[in-house]
């Protein structure tokens, strides 16, 4: 019985990580293709959430004035939620007729601005863009020749890091999302991404689900519009850039944020999830949900694996555990080092389980999701050199 268990859980653990990157890549080339794009320039509604981002409220201003658009199809929606700070007074800066200011006057998060701007919306096409992420002048142009085909209901844009490389936590993440990029080319090929980015995702006004404030916009909006039978596409092309967590802190609370709203998010949405084809469904089991609970196999695996330890082979399993956590323990002692090389994957690969492990814990505790701090590192030296590190 222990071994099974031993072998069982090591068995989840490799097919979440290794096989079905594997098995979507097979599936894609048998049943994927190309998407069709055309350059299109329909009316467009760009809509930035903002709470509190003076930091960075006039750069993001001055970026998106610059984009590469027909001034007449686009309009610009700052959706407020109950900002403090100086933010609406730098927006109102601005005098662009195009520029449309919403101000929630309590704070209810993200999404609640979400979806509080868009009935104001004129677009046939939705853009949702953060604060932080600054867009290449072809961003939106990028991202629209999508939605020429109209089967199409969804499309999420790429997200490139600033200065990934300086620290265990930016190198990491980089490597993470690389990993991640390529799953995401695969599902898109099969017109099934199932998670978009929320710094750059777009969709069609008709279809957007108005999600419940307490899921993430990137986990819901992609599912449902699925649900309702189009495509969610992934666009490498449509690039936007922000600076990349600077401290463990952050980070770990950005990944115990994520998981705790996608585990909410697969318990409000069954019904809506139970409408996704078999190959959806397959990819939200093993792209997500299981790994949500990864902690739990690993934590199965090394307790199993210490009881049967008075064997000669599971003594030498045990041994590459315990040199994988020691590993673990030196990336975390010099995390904040640039020169750590490989020390940084397992304690990447580690931090990012054991967020999941407290977001089981914070879920089941008190079950609130839906309103976060953003993390200040990600807005500051903001006009520095462009580094720029691929994160889908």
């Amino acid at each position: 019985m222990i071994k099974v268990l031993f072998w069982s859980n090591i068995g989840l653990m490799l097919f979440m990580y290794f096989i079905y990157p594997i098995a979507i890549f097979i599936i894609a080339r048998i049943m994927g293709k190309e998407p069709q794009k055309e350059e299109i320039t329909p009316f467009l509604s760009l809509i930035i959430p903002m709470h509190n981002e003076e930091q960075v409220a006039r750069q993001k201003i001055e970026n998106i004035l610059s984009l590469e658009y027909p001034k007449e199809q686009l309009e610009i929606i700052f959706a407020l939620d109950n900002c403090t700070d100086k933010t609406q007074e730098i927006i109102s800066q601005y005098r662009d007729q195009r520029i449309k200011i919403f101000d929630s006057k309590e704070r209810l998060g993200k999404v609640a601005a979400m979806n509080e701007a868009v009935p104001l919306a004129r677009g046939e096409i939705i853009i949702f863009s953060d604060a932080n992420s600054m867009n290449q002048t072809d961003t939106i142009k990028k991202i629209v020749r999508n939605f020429a085909d109209k089967s199409v209901g969804c499309v999420s844009g790429r997200l490139c890091y600033i200065d990934a490389d300086t620290n265990a936590i930016g190198k990491g993440e980089n490597l993470y999302w690389k990993y991640e990029t390529f799953i995401k080319n695969q599902e898109s090929r099969l017109g099934k991404l199932l998670i978009t980015n929320g710094s750059i995702q777009a969709i069609r006004k008709e279809l957007y689900p108005y999600p419940d404030p307490e899921i993430a916009d990137d986990f819901s909006i992609p599912l449902l519009v699925q649900a309702k039978g189009y495509k969610v596409l992934y666009e490498p092309e449509a690039i936007v850039s922000e600076l990349a967590t600077q401290n463990i802190k952050e980070e770990f609370q950005q990944k115990v944020r994520i998981v705790s709203q996608g585990l909410k998010g697969a318990i409000k949405l069954r019904k809506d999830l139970l409408k996704l084809s078999p190959l959806g469904l397959f990819e939200l089991m093993f792209h997500k949900v299981l790994r949500w609970f990864g902690p739990f196999f690993m934590l199965t695996i090394f307790l199993s694996n210490l009881a049967l330890i008075r064997q000669l082979l599971y003594f030498y399993l045990f041994l590459a555990q315990a040199i994988f956590y020691l590993f673990s323990l030196i990336g975390f002692l010099l995390r904040n080092s640039s020169r750590i090389n490989f020390f940084y994957i397992p304690f990447y690969f580690n931090m990012i389980n054991f967020a999941s492990l407290a977001a089981c814990y914070h879920f089941l505790k008190s079950g609130e999701t839906r309103i976060w701090d953003k993390a200040d590192s990600t807005r500051a030296n903001k006009n520095k050199e462009l580094h720029l590190e691929s994160h889908a």
